[in-house]
């Protein structure tokens, strides 16, 4: 069986990360052979050094206003000759549908989509497509998609509530590569205790709300500690002008994107992810596997990640107190970072490994394939 696995623009975010590891599933099973392409407007400026590392087939076009990608998706369509089309996001089943309207000889393709969860809009200014995005998604799964991979239960309650029927969704939660070589190794000081937030700092991320914890805890412990902040997105300049306000500067660093995540990981002691929605995050597992102690808050497919108490500590959202309470109780104790972090390892260990993804992304694939008439 052969699978077309497409995306519309290579993101170094969570869904370009699944996209890696999607294209790889054919390692644990025979006679599955997947094939990825990469829709690249080259405009976008992103770190394509995955796709070019992988082989993954390229098709270049100008910008997103070029729309020769209709006649290049199609050709390659007829070339490759797939069983299933896997698409990613909103856009990769567009291109897929868009394209069999134009060429209708390959209609009779089933096609899967991954649905990552609910189109957060960046800033407040793009709030207002959020609906109309989300909704368009919901049609596509219900009316076009045979199959519909979700990577967390939380991630398909928005499509049950519509109406699609459960029989087409599959949970596949996110895995990664359990060993990472460190390359680019991170040196912190030893006399601090290093907090660590890693992802896009957009308004979803909650960052805000660890900023005042943070800048209340310096008020209620003698230890020396620093947040470093690992990413970059729309809200960069807004928070480090709130870190001024507050007059945290000296405890907080803006490290931006980096692509050794690992090391930063292993230099530091806690993991917070103070976000106000999450499917299934992908730097909640980074952490797992790095056995860090973890506070993250209790939204979304977090609770289907860790356990509260077990594996992390879970906090409300938008709950700056709340947040303040659980980094007092890690910075306070290196045995409770310990514990919880070895249990964080233990989970990951068990249930979030890239191999356990392949095999249920693969198990997926046969099912649509074997019930696509």
């Amino acid at each position: 069986m052969k699978i077309l696995n497409i995306i519309w623009k290579f993101t170094t975010g969570g869904i370009g990360k699944c996209f890696i590891t999607y294209s790889q599933a054919g390692d644990v099973k025979k006679n599955i052979n997947i094939v990825s392409v990469c829709i690249d407007p080259n405009n976008c400026d992103y770190d394509r050094t995955a796709l070019l590392d992988l082989r993954i087939k390229i098709i270049n076009i100008r910008n997103r206003k070029d729309f020769t990608w209709i006649n290049k998706v199609y050709k390659l369509i007829k070339e490759e000759k797939p069983d299933l089309i896997f698409t990613h996001g909103l856009y990769g089943p567009i291109i897929i549908e868009v394209t069999k309207f134009f060429h209708p000889s390959i209609r009779k393709i089933p096609m899967i989509v991954s649905f990552h969860g609910l189109y957060n809009p960046p800033t407040k200014k793009t709030a207002f497509i959020a609906e109309t995005f989300n909704n368009l998604m919901a049609w596509i799964c219900k009316y076009r998609a045979k199959g519909i991979v979700i990577v967390s239960k939380y991630a398909g309650e928005f499509l049950l509530s519509k109406k699609i029927n459960p029989k087409k969704l599959f949970v596949v939660y996110n895995g990664l590569k359990d060993s990472i070589i460190d390359t680019l190794p991170v040196k912190l000081p030893d006399n601090i205790t290093k907090l660590i937030f890693v992802g896009r700092i957009d308004e979803i991320k909650g960052l805000e709300y660890l900023l005042k914890a943070i800048s209340e805890i310096k008020n209620c412990t003698d230890k020396k500690l620093c947040l470093y902040i690992i990413g970059d997105g729309p809200l960069t300049e807004e928070l480090k002008n709130l870190t001024k306000r507050l007059k945290i500067e000296e405890l907080v660093e803006f490290i931006g994107y980096k692509n050794n995540i690992t090391s930063w990981l292993n230099a530091c002691d806690i993991f917070v992810l103070p976000s106000l929605q999450e499917n299934h995050s992908i730097a909640l597992l980074e952490a797992m596997r790095s056995g860090k102690a973890i506070i993250c808050t209790d939204i979304g497919g977090n609770p289907e990640t860790v356990t509260n108490e077990k594996e992390a500590l879970l906090v409300p959202s938008r709950d700056s107190k709340s947040l303040e309470k659980a980094l007092l109780r890690l910075i306070n104790s290196t045995e409770l970072q310990r514990e919880l972090g070895n249990n964080a390892r233990k989970r990951f260990l068990k249930d979030f490994t890239e191999e356990e993804t392949k095999n249920k992304l693969i198990k997926a694939f046969l099912e649509v394939y074997e019930h696509k008439g």
